[in-house]
């Protein structure tokens, strides 16, 4: 028999779930940025190899074709000029975006939501995020 009834149970912080709207917003940023990018490099896919597809395949593997708009204004010049591989170059910025801005939603969610572990965590999460595209992704290009 015991004497003192139940042990105490450790302190747990108490769960305030998100709004079913907050996680369907950041579903929906997700779908959206992957149909959006979808769409975006299976039409300059086909518009490259109507283009260029009487060239050889080594000529596409030994030169990168995105290379000249990796900048802003080569991108929005590019664009504007109706280059393929400036489409292309867009669908693939589209797509390293869509998880940068859903984990920048969640961010916002949870520090909304007054989850402040979760919001920090989120944070970290985002600040790699940037770091390895904007400051390490330029320095191994």
């Amino acid at each position: 028999m015991s004497s003192g009834g139940a042990p105490p149970s450790p302190t747990m912080v108490p769960l305030r779930p998100l709004p079913d709207e907050a996680y369907r917003r950041m579903a929906a940023v997700l779908r959206i940025g992957l149909f959006a990018s979808l769409a975006i490099l299976v039409s300059g896919v086909i518009a490259y190899l109507i283009t260029h597809g009487s060239e050889p395949y080594g000529n596409a593997v030994s030169s990168n074709p995105i290379l000249n708009y990796l900048s802003l204004s080569g991108l929005l010049s590019g664009l504007a000029g109706g280059h393929v591989e400036a489409y292309l170059t867009l669908g693939l910025l589209v797509l390293v975006a869509t998880p940068i801005l859903r984990v920048a939603s969640g961010f916002y969610y949870f520090g909304r939501g007054g989850e402040r572990w979760m919001a920090g965590i989120t944070f970290a999460v985002l600040v790699l995020l940037l770091l390895g595209v904007l400051v390490l992704g330029p320095l191994i290009r």
